[in-house]
């Protein structure tokens, strides 16, 4: 199962890549959102999930999202950030199927949250 990383620090790339690496998840990263999108559109039948910072130059975590929703409509996605976020703060059209990961993360609320949301997605299928 491949999870797309798209962060533009690479402390938090590299750490997401060896935590997930570790659970046995193959990983894309990209270090913008244009670059994710970009990635998205080459691998989207293998993306199960994409883990996106909110906080980025150019292409934020919201518009990104909305990006890959454009490439694969279901796709699931966490936003994560530093400052507490919920579904308030984002725009409706992202709401559904968009979870949230607080930074910094600890690698088993990061695997949790995987797990369940991959969880909800298979009931679904």
């Amino acid at each position: 199962m491949t999870i797309l990383v798209i962060d533009d620090e690479e402390f938090i790339r590299t750490l997401a890549e060896r935590i997930l690496q570790k659970s046995a998840y193959q990983v894309l990263l990209a270090d913008s959102g244009q670059a994710g999108v970009d990635i998205l559109k080459e691998n989207s039948d293998d993306v199960a999930l994409a883990i996106i910072d909110m906080s980025m130059i150019g292409l934020d975590g919201c518009e990104t999202l909305k990006e890959l929703r454009m490439i694969n409509p279901v796709l699931p996605g966490i936003i994560s950030s530093g400052h507490a976020i919920t579904a308030h703060d984002l725009p409706p059209e992202i709401v559904e199927n968009t979870f949230f990961l607080q930074k910094p993360y600890r690698a088993g609320d990061m695997l949790a949250t995987i797990d369940e949301i991959l969880r909800k997605s298979e009931a679904k299928v």
